[in-house]
């Protein structure tokens, strides 16, 4: 026998078996990780209901908190009952005690909140933005804040992708980690803004790694049948839980600095994966060290009570020390702009991550500016996860990659357009209608993180995926100020994003669909595979043909692990 590549040699190690399954276990623990860093800020710098304190020459005249208010604090225009946020009446105890029913002279001036805020914790906690008073004139704060943690995952993501290069996958991976997770726990107990978003930066840095780096050398030791299940059950099961829950721990836990601390002390955890994981198998033959890939190679057939005879031994040492040989030759990703498909092909790309990325954060932030409990509406569309990852594994396999994209892009296109018209005194339909929308984005997540290894030749995948991660953090920062124009009107925010995700629509239509096709190795694989299909070509319309098996093929191609990437910066 000959092994073709490093599928075939998983066939007699165990391509499912023991080692396996605690690697996804460890996945379902990055999965956690995933949710708690990426939406635990959003927990951390919500705004309670507020309104201006009393100035202190009035509370020594025995009145109750509720009068206190009603006689200081105007009422909004429009004859609602809801109380002024960021105005307060310029009075003082001479005018009060003069005014004997305790009711507001409405020609008294009006002036800020000089004497700071009063916060309302029924059914909030105290969070850094009440804390250090980041309301009114300063709520610029929390989505600056926001945004600096995503620039931050923009600049880590190519840094750390070198990194990785460098000094291997599995060290960054535990680096990663454990960087975010001293961060995040420093940044507990901030006392100004500069020190918070420096440390949030910080963690930024880390967030697309310390879950990236980690799936893609999963995948490397996992058949090509188990692959899904490997990438999608823990996002379907763990993340999706993680973020249900991850509201109601806030909210127990009734601080946010504890909160902090305890979402990020989980990832100190991942010291073990030292013990537990493997290194990339494909980094380790880039740097020619084939006595250590064997070593892993062995270790993983023992643990999958798999015998290897002598025969195979040696067919494997041949093998890795060949691929030690190949792996010395990469493209760089700017090989990807050179030639006309690839090119149009990796702009669509582009195109749909920067897209995706805001609008499916902002689907995640938009729950607080629902008018309902903010803890349940982000627990329901969290909720979605659920099904939509569920749905992308049986529409991705039958109508194909593309479709899936494209119409989950154009549904959430259509939702979040007719938010535009809807009334914002709408309470229940506007909820329905954003549980909808994350529901569909979703979708377009869990494809696009299959499609664009698919699309992308594997010579130059790992760079392209970098730089596609870093676009998308660039767009995501800019989803919190989206948000933040609803104060302006709620049908603002809606009409952006719906453009947004029919742009995203648009750049779909340039990819190919890549349902049952072999992946492209090569640049010159990339620019001619899939080219004889049209523009509206649907895999399900024809009929399924008999193929080969799939060691037959790999065999007969050449081609390698997709999941083997290496990194050059």
């Amino acid at each position: 026998m000959v092994f073709h590549d490093f599928e075939s040699i998983l066939t007699h190690i165990g391509a499912f078996g023991r080692y396996q399954w605690v690697l996804l276990l460890a996945n379902c623990l990055m999965s956690v990780y995933l949710a708690t860093v990426v939406y635990g800020q959003f927990f951390m710098t919500l705004t309670p209901p507020h309104w201006c304190s009393a100035p202190p020459d009035l509370l020594a005249l025995n009145l109750t908190p509720h009068q206190l208010k009603v006689l200081t604090v105007p009422r909004l225009k429009g004859g609602s009952d809801d109380f002024h946020s960021c105005a307060r009446y310029d009075v003082n105890r001479t005018q009060v005690m003069l005014n004997a029913n305790h009711q507001p002279d409405p020609t008294w001036p009006v002036t800020t909140c000089t004497h700071g805020w009063t916060y309302n914790y029924s059914l909030y906690y105290p969070t850094i933005t009440s804390q250090l008073d980041w309301v009114c004139d300063e709520d610029w704060k929390p989505p600056l804040a926001q945004t600096l943690f995503y620039l931050g995952s923009m600049i880590g993501s190519s840094l750390l992708g070198w990194a990785a290069d460098r000094w291997g996958r599995l060290p960054l991976v535990v680096f990663c980690n454990l960087l975010g997770a001293v961060a995040g726990v420093v940044s507990a107990f901030s006392t100004s803004f500069v020190m918070f978003c420096v440390l949030r930066f910080v963690v930024g840095h880390t967030y697309e790694q310390l879950y990236g780096i980690g799936l893609i050398l999963l995948l490397e030791y996992v058949g090509t049948a188990y692959r899904t299940v490997m990438t999608n059950v823990p996002m379907m099961l763990f993340l999706s839980l993680a973020c249900c829950l991850m509201p109601w721990l806030a909210y127990g836990l009734a601080d946010w600095t504890n909160f902090a601390i305890v979402i990020h002390s989980i990832q100190f955890l991942s010291i073990f994966f030292i013990w537990l994981l493997p290194e990339s198998a494909r980094w380790l033959l880039s740097k020619g060290r084939v006595q250590e890939t064997l070593a892993i190679i062995k270790k993983v057939a023992k643990v999958n009570q798999k015998s290897l005879s002598p025969d195979v031994i040696k067919e494997v040492h041949e093998y890795v020390e060949k691929k030690a040989l190949e792996e010395a030759s990469t493209a760089s990703v700017l090989d990807l702009f050179k030639t006309p498909v690839l090119r149009r092909r990796f702009l669509g790309l582009c195109g749909m991550w920067m897209s995706l990325a805001i609008t499916f954060d902002f689907h995640m932030r938009y729950t607080k500016n629902l008018g309902f409990d903010v803890f349940v509406s982000f627990t329901l569309a969290s909720f979605t996860e659920m099904p939509a990852d569920l749905l992308t594994m049986v529409t991705t396999e039958r109508l194909g990659r593309r479709h899936t994209a494209v119409w989950s892009f154009f549904i959430t296109f259509l939702i979040d357009f007719f938010q535009v018209f809807i009334n914002g005194d709408s309470k229940m339909t506007s909820l329905g209608m954003c549980v909808a929308g994350r529901f569909f984005i979703t979708m377009t997540m869990n494809v696009m993180h299959q499609y664009t290894v698919e699309v992308v030749p594997t010579v130059a995948r790992s760079q392209a995926v970098g730089l596609l991660l870093s676009l998308a953090a660039l767009s995501a920062s800019l989803s919190s100020y989206v948000v933040y124009l609803s104060k302006y009107g709620h049908y603002l925010p809606y009409l952006i994003i719906s453009l947004v995700a029919l742009s995203g629509m648009v750049s779909s239509l340039l990819l190919p669909e890549t349902l049952r096709q072999d992946l492209p190795d090569s640049l010159h694989d990339g620019e001619t595979f899939f080219t004889n299909q049209s523009c509206c070509y649907n895999p399900c319309t024809r009929r399924k043909e008999a193929r080969p098996d799939d060691q037959t093929v790999r065999g007969a191609t050449g081609h390698d692990n997709p999941a083997f990437e290496v990194t050059h910066m």
